[in-house]
């Protein structure tokens, strides 16, 4: 059996299993190379021509209960991407995210006695690309056209057209992009 075959299988069976819990993914979803795994009862977005890619590891997505997935149209998750969504959760159109990324809007334990457990929103703006193996932790906001280099933990907001390294992540140099700039 042809590859391409398989893989429209994996678009249909990850369609369905969305849809019957109440997401519709935007026209041209596409997952290849094995199936996402997809947890929780919270709401997901997805728009069109969105991209899966489980080659080697599936996309790991948790939704907790009245929290917000949103995945803009155009996007695409690598092999082993892992988001962790308990509130709110965005990545912008045209987004790129590196095999084995990490996004949580929650730290899951309070770190001190006393403290309660952090729950912050996660965006990602348009055009934003993350390397291999970036860790994105609650309460980041990561500006349009930013690059963040693979390996990094990003513990603060990224400003547009900012490349960001290591951890924790800081300021690189600026990206060129104009505004209608997209990566291939």
């Amino acid at each position: 059996m042809k590859l391409q075959p398989l893989n429209r299988l994996r678009t249909l069976l990850t369609w369905l299993r969305l849809r019957l819990r109440g997401t519709i993914p935007g026209k041209r979803f596409f997952v290849h190379s094995g199936l996402p795994r997809i947890e929780g009862r919270g709401r997901i977005q997805i728009g069109e021509r969105v991209n899966l890619s489980c080659h080697g590891a599936p996309v790991a997505i948790e939704v907790g209960p009245g929290a917000l997935l949103e995945i803009g149209a155009r996007g695409f998750l690598n092999a082993g991407v892992e988001i962790v969504c308990h509130h709110w959760v965005r990545i912008g159109e045209h987004c790129r995210i590196g095999p084995r990324c990490v996004l949580g809007d929650t730290n899951h334990h309070p770190v001190h006695e006393g403290q309660g457990v952090r729950v912050a929103p996660v965006k990602l703006g348009r055009n934003v690309w993350l390397g291999r193996g970036v860790i994105v932790l609650p309460g980041v906001t990561i500006g349009d056209h930013a690059v963040i280099a693979a390996g990094s933990v990003v513990f603060s907001d990224v400003p547009a057209r900012e490349v960001w390294r290591g951890n924790p992540a800081e300021f690189v140099k600026v990206v060129r992009a104009g505004e209608g700039f997209v990566r291939p």
